[in-house]
């Protein structure tokens, strides 16, 4: 099967395919960092159905904005990998691909007959990407597994959340992590394919990235120290403050003596550069929410605007605690050039973020929107080697 690079410029994955057979975040958002690298990147989903995140928002027509985000420069194929012959047709796109990204239970991904060793005899050059809740092996194996799970689990969620009153955050991190990590993955084992001739397994679960993730915040702990929480984080360092009206911002302090000088004369209390309490790094940790508490109500006479004005003034890192809907309107964010348009010619133009960094010869860009389902099903089959009769017997059968 024939393969060509999509970049108008040359993506750094240009020649590449991957076959990605997942849903929800992690592992279709993998497979976007993949595709805006260059990659090919032929999304295969359930007939009729596809993945949950088309219909997260009933008012888009199974085009959800979560699912254009997350499924952007991508292809979308349809196959009933119940049937042996949707199977059939997958394994005839692995013996071709560069990678597969799957997010399958392990018991699930063996029963659809997707065994790495099997899958290596097929194609000695695959990479098989396999993301799951707690890894391969291990007495959760077969357990569901998703993103607020494994933030409990690795109590990356107690860093975040009042724990007499807990709450979810408001973001899926652990899902958006672990598709990072996967792709990281991937793209080791294609620098290792250069030397070895060799595809390999990548395993990636969330529960292990959610630990590695926050493996700085519990170092102190793993190391006979105190662990890490959201009382003691901040100690010393960070503020949270409300202004006359109403408007959060964050100070940071890092660790240096000019910080916390710059933030007592920002705030008019140069007296507080006399207190003993105060006169220490260590002393001020400890006396950290007395701080606050003094500092607070200074910061309750004006508005935020004025306090980030000051703040600049005195050489203190700071920035407004933004809602959504006011991100936008900041000048930094405008100078990025974000948000960033993609035209789908049926469904219209989508505001994405894309890719979190840039390449000087080889930019991740946005190549192609998302797909419909099964927009690609004539195409790919084609490329296959189907005519225009069986890949209609495939439709009336429902295979695809």
């Amino acid at each position: 099967m024939e393969r060509k690079g999509i970049g108008t410029m040359g993506g750094a994955l240009d020649g590449t395919m991957a076959i990605e057979v997942s849903g929800h975040v992690a592992g279709p958002y993998a497979g976007s960092l993949l595709g805006d690298l260059g990659c090919e990147v032929i999304k295969v989903e359930v007939p009729g159905e596809g993945d949950t995140h088309r219909g997260r928002n009933p008012n888009y027509q199974g085009y959800s904005p979560s699912f254009r985000a997350l499924n952007r420069n991508k292809k979308s194929m349809t196959l009933n990998l119940r049937q042996q012959e949707g199977k059939q047709v997958l394994l005839r796109l692995l013996e071709k691909a560069d990678i597969l990204i799957e997010n399958f239970r392990p018991e699930t991904r063996m029963r659809l007959g997707l065994d790495y060793e099997e899958l290596s005899k097929l194609n000695p050059r695959l990479i098989h990407c396999s993301i799951s809740g707690y890894g391969q092996s291990g007495p959760y194996r077969d357990k569901p597994g998703f993103d607020t799970i494994s933030q409990a689990l690795s109590g990356m969620l107690n860093l975040v959340t009042d724990m007499d009153k807990p709450k979810v955050a408001g973001f899926s991190i652990t899902d958006h992590s672990t598709g990072a990590f996967a792709a990281y993955g991937i793209l080791a084992a294609l620098l290792a394919r250069h030397q070895t001739g060799r595809g390999q397994f990548v395993d990636a679960s969330l529960l292990q990235v959610s630990l590695a993730f926050i493996e700085s915040h519990i170092a102190d702990y793993l190391n006979g120290g105190e662990a890490v929480s959201r009382d003691n984080f901040p100690r010393g360092r960070i503020y949270c403050f409300l202004s006359s009206d109403k408007r959060p911002l964050v100070v940071h302090l890092s660790g240096h003596e000019e910080s916390w000088v710059g933030l007592v004369k920002a705030t008019g209390r140069t007296d507080l550069l006399d207190e003993p309490r105060f006169s220490t790094r260590k002393s001020r940790w400890e006396h950290h929410y007395e701080i606050a508490a003094i500092l607070q109500d200074e910061f309750r006479k004006q508005p935020r605007a004025y306090w980030l004005e000051a703040l600049d003034a005195n050489s203190v890192a700071n920035a407004p605690i933004y809602t959504i809907d006011e991100v936008f309107r900041d000048p930094q964010i405008k100078h990025l050039g974000l948000p960033r348009e993609i035209h789908h010619p049926r469904m219209g133009s989508s505001n994405l973020i894309g890719a979190a960094v840039n390449l000087s010869d080889t930019p991740p860009q946005f190549m192609r929107p998302a797909p419909l389902l099964g927009e690609h099903n004539d195409e790919m089959l084609t490329r296959l080697g189907y005519n225009k009769e069986a890949i209609e017997g495939l439709r009336a059968r429902g295979v695809i």
